[in-house]
């Protein structure tokens, strides 16, 4: 995804940025970009280098990231949940030059930094510290590191106009191996201002003001863009340390927010509070609630627009592509399930697996073709390219429909789906006939070895909190829905289902663990 043009505004007039207690004006920001701008010149680094990121969120990570960019260094934001391992390989895959982190983090990390890789550490604030419980010894001094914020008051600000960066790097998550770079790119004004449009438009930001609140982790690269849109262009941009419903109701009260960009996840802990406390809350500042990365159930999706009203937008898209599809609530509410159409740009189609166009309405495997797939390439991995494109259309391995008016509807990711006993089953088609199930909260469904089937399907459920769940229940409602060959083998019950700080259930890391569950010795 890419960040969208600036507007005829001073182009570094930035939000003013709130985070519990701490506020910083537009004009500190703009002064402290412009220091650490000065301090990375100052490391050596030049157009073209690599800076990481280590941290959660923080007003450093937002200054770090508008100073690279503006000296045109490329700012490769790192998932802190990543191993020792992983983040050291993508600083070396990376050549990282310098890495900004939180303290405790980079403690953990400081073995694999690689010898040319300047640490610098970020004590994380008081607001961070409560949310994540960290011990006082883990913000103590590394050995090795510069102290940020020392740093940035020893640094001269820059005074050069600003270069572009040659391209934009982003890590995908290593869920089937070391993480990938995806690489973009810098598009020509004309592509950049198609894609801005793109953008704008899906996340809602060009309904003004903007007041926006960010509840996701910024080491994902859709909220890392929309949040960075929202300092570039906004009034106001509130960081939630860690997300809270409750917490986040207050926010938006308290600061009249008009932006959010969430996850299904969040919307099915906002109706979980109690109805006094949703009664309560004064909606009448939102004006576009964004979500994606996910598949939403239809019922809470529903439940959220009866609750906040027609303001929630939904977007499917791609690290590699960016915005492949946009939907609003109008447009879902006539097709309960879409995903949207594709916008100016973008066309989609849908295949067989012969590669042969299936009929309209039936599934298949989604293509797409889009104007900013020429930009993309694989940082060190140019074959790695070829094994999405056919011709010049591209899969992200997605399954799905698109109806008579272009609509697309994702019924699950082509490596998901389960052969048992020969018959295709997508695990999305049990996960939507179980949320139906008044007791069920959430679930998930993968496939398992099956020595008669060669796979059967396995699901893990979670209830609302205080319902104790009838497991056999849920495999016969499935069962009677869907048949008997996709109804699962096994149905667990869990209090909470893993996650990822971006909302998707943790369906890999669960299915590993069962997976090694039954193979260890009774």
């Amino acid at each position: 995804m890419q960040p969208f043009d600036r507007d005829a505004r001073d182009p570094f007039m930035y939000a003013t940025l709130v985070s519990g207690d701490r506020t910083l004006s537009g004009d500190s920001l703009d002064q402290r970009v412009r220091r650490v701008a000065g301090g990375l010149s100052a490391l050596g680094l030049v157009a073209g280098d690599v800076v990481c990121i280590l941290m959660r969120n923080d007003f450093p990570l937002i200054e770090v990231a508008l100073a690279a960019e503006r000296i045109g260094v490329m700012a490769v934001p790192l998932n802190w949940h990543g191993t020792p391992e992983e983040i050291g390989y993508i600083l070396a895959d990376a050549q990282a030059r310098a890495l900004f982190a939180h303290t405790d983090l980079l403690k953990a990390a400081a073995a694999v930094v690689p010898p040319r890789c300047r640490m610098l550490e970020v004590i994380p604030p008081p607001e961070v510290r409560l949310a994540y419980r960290l011990q006082p010894s883990s913000c103590t001094p590394t050995p090795g590191a510069l102290a940020y914020e020392a740093w940035v008051g020893d640094s001269a600000e820059s005074s050069s106009a600003p270069i572009p960066p040659p391209f934009r790097l982003l890590y995908t998550s290593g869920t089937t191996g070391q993480p990938k770079g995806v690489k973009r790119a810098r598009a020509t004004t004309e592509l950049a201002q198609r894609m801005g449009r793109r953008v704008r438009l899906a996340h809602g930001l060009e309904q003004r003001p903007i007041r926006a609140v960010m509840t996701g982790p910024l080491y994902h690269s859709a909220p890392n863009v929309y949040a960075l849109n929202c300092v570039r262009h906004g009034e106001l941009l509130v960081l939630q340390p860690k997300f809270d419903a409750g917490g986040l109701l207050d926010l938006v009260e308290k600061y009249r927010l008009s932006h959010m960009h969430a996850v299904p996840t969040m919307f099915s802990r906002l109706l979980d509070l109690p109805e006094e406390r949703k009664a309560r809350f004064d909606i009448s500042s939102l004006i576009a609630v964004v979500h994606g990365a996910t598949m939403c159930p239809r019922e809470v999706k529903q439940a959220m627009i009866e609750w906040w009203g027609p303001v929630l937008l939904e977007y499917y898209a791609a690290t590699e592509l960016g915005i492949i599809t946009a939907c609003t609530s109008r447009q879902w509410l006539d097709r309960p399930g879409t995903v949207g159409q594709a916008p100016e740009g973008v066309q989609l189609s849908v295949v067989d697996d012969g590669g042969q166009p299936v009929p309209t309405g039936e599934k298949g495997e989604i293509f797409i073709q889009s104007d900013a797939a020429a930009l993309l390439d694989y940082h060190n991995r140019p074959q790695a390219i070829q094994e999405l494109q056919r011709d010049d259309w591209v899969t992200l391995g997605d399954i799905g429909y698109i109806d008579a008016e272009g609509f697309l509807w994702i019924c699950d990711r082509k490596t998901d789906m389960v052969i048992s006993g020969g018959v295709n089953i997508f695990p999305a088609e049990l996960e939507e006939v179980a949320l139906r199930i008044p007791q069920v909260r959430d679930c998930v469904a993968f496939g398992i070895p099956d020595r008669d089937l060669g796979e059967a399907l396995a699901m893990f459920v979670e209830p609302h909190e205080g319902v104790t769940l009838d497991t056999d229940a849920v495999r016969n409602a499935i069962r009677e829905r869907l048949g008997r060959l996709r109804a699962p083998k096994v149905v667990k019950s869990m209090p909470r289902l893993p996650r990822e700080d971006s909302g998707k259930i943790a369906r890999r890391k669960l299915k590993q663990q069962y997976l090694e569950s039954i193979a260890a010795p009774a």
